[in-house]
């Protein structure tokens, strides 16, 4: 249930009158094929023309003001008529410092209406010379009328907006009628006429609000095995959230992220997970998932700070884009000393996990359900997997198998020299300590020597790697084995 002042709050903005200006701005930076900017201005003052809104290279000088004398926007505001230069560098129509300060060689003016009275008008304006010819002149006109009635419809809706919410629902007689539910059913209608969907976006971000704040929030952990011990060493925190209508955790981030509150939200989970880790043996280690904008975060390092980082696995996934590399690996490079580790998830979906795997150097590479996924019985899948086993171990890295389902994949899996695993197969996630501690007997591979297991790169060293060097050959080698 959405929060009535959040509810308040969505109508009002979607009832504002700027954001539809800025949405006719942004919608005229398409119209022409030159055009640079787009400024909506206003006369409030007889003599001045302030600009209220604006789009493109020329946004930043909204709030400042022209005169109705000597401006071309001034021009057509006075005598209502779409009015153009070629030339605004040197035409005398133009104020001289407007097109000093915006870099501006050719302008289009239309005068916006309210009634049968201008009110203002809408420029639209290009850095190069001789930018616009008739046709596109003539375009700009024949809209001009339609703008004008948006926007005066947009006024019109605001100021009925306004009363509606403030209006304090009392009969004829002046005995209050309407009850809360009243209200907020009017709200619901007001708020998905004026913007479909609004409505859901409010209820969401309610939610994420309370998630934020710890509640609704919950984990679930799954075990990751040795396939060679039988022993569980690691288990995934898998976040959890009990808002409606019921989605799916990564629906839930990706709303946050939209709302700009997606770190907010990760760093949050992150906190919750690691609030677990001392219910953890100490031989059992913790994974958590954590997108490249929260590692970079202040709040995500002082997390870590603040716990047994030596037994803190970070999972980057395949659908974390990554815009700077740079950035991300420095933010790394503070977290390894502390004993952190990297994994890359999703590692056979698509080109990214290969690229995070490329330019990061993780510990750990972690193959996707889709690639483990009937690998029993594809050939396909079975050489991306070898490929990918030989890879890992000349980056000193370690390979896991996600999203193990049947006996068969987890045979072919071990026969493939992949030594850890994880998949309902071997136990779904679950809550703490009602994970099994150790596989059954005839879930472990056990035809592999004990010296080849014990030999193979990575092994389970990649796991218990202190990190405490910055050199990506040097990372198989880092151990901190457990007893």
């Amino acid at each position: 249930m959405a929060d009535r002042k959040g509810l308040e709050e969505a109508i009002r903005h979607s009832a504002d009158p700027l954001v539809l200006m800025k949405r006719v701005a942004d919608e005229a930076m398409n119209l022409l094929h030159d055009v640079d900017g787009v400024l909506i201005g206003f006369v409030q003052d007889p003599a001045w023309l302030t600009i209220e809104c604006g789009s493109g290279r020329i946004e930043e000088h909204v709030g400042k003001r022209l005169p109705v004398e000597g401006s071309l926007a001034g021009l057509a505001y006075q005598t209502g008529e779409t009015v153009h230069s070629d030339d605004a560098e040197y035409d005398p129509l133009v104020d001289a410092d407007f097109t000093r300060t915006t870099g501006i060689k050719s302008v289009v003016c239309v005068p916006l209406w309210r009634g049968d009275q201008t009110v203002g008008a809408l420029c639209v304006a290009s850095l190069r010379r001789r930018a616009f010819n008739d046709r596109d002149v003539a375009t700009v006109a024949s809209l001009g009328e339609f703008i004008s009635v948006v926007i005066a419809v947009a006024f019109d809706l605001s100021s009925v907006t306004e009363a509606l919410l403030s209006c304090d629902h009392r009969h004829t007689s002046g005995k209050r009628v309407a009850e809360e539910h009243d209200r907020e059913a009017e709200d619901r209608f007001v708020a998905n006429v004026l913007e479909p969907g609004t409505m859901r976006r409010v209820e969401s971000r309610t939610w994420i609000d309370r998630f934020l704040r710890g509640r609704g929030l919950s984990h679930v952990f799954q075990p990751i095995y040795d396939l060679t011990s039988g022993g569980c060493f690691a288990v995934e925190a898998l976040a959890r959230f009990s808002g409606r209508p019921t989605r799916s955790p990564d629906v839930w981030f990706a709303e946050a992220h939209e709302m700009g509150v997606g770190v907010e939200l990760e760093v949050a989970s992150v906190m919750h997970a690691l609030s677990c880790l001392d219910e953890l043996p100490t031989q059992i280690d913790l994974c958590v998932n954590a997108g490249p904008e929260a590692i970079v975060s202040e709040e995500l390092r002082q997390l870590l700070a603040d716990c047994d980082a030596r037994r803190i696995v970070i999972e980057l996934t395949e659908e974390a884009k990554v815009h700077d590399y740079p950035r991300l690996s420095a933010a790394l490079e503070r977290l390894y000393p502390m004993g952190v580790r990297l994994a890359i998830d999703d590692t056979g979906a698509g080109f990214a996990s290969l690229a995070h795997i490329l330019k990061l150097a993780p510990n750990i590479i972690k193959l996707d359900r889709e690639l483990t996924s009937g690998i029993d019985r594809d050939p396909v899948r079975i050489t991306l997997a070898t490929a990918l086993v030989s890879f890992a171990a000349g980056l000193g890295a370690e390979i896991v198998a996600e999203g193990i389902e049947t006996k068969a994949e987890l045979d072919r899996i071990c026969e493939l020299g992949i030594r850890y695993g994880q998949g309902f197969y071997l136990s779904p996630p679950t809550s703490l300590g009602n994970f099994p501690a150790r596989l059954p007997h005839d879930f472990v591979f056990t035809s592999r020597h004990s010296d080849d297991a014990g030999t193979r790169s990575g092994q389970l060293l990649a796991f218990h790697a202190p990190l405490k060097l910055p050199a990506r050959a040097d990372r198989g080698s880092r151990a901190r084995a457990h007893d």
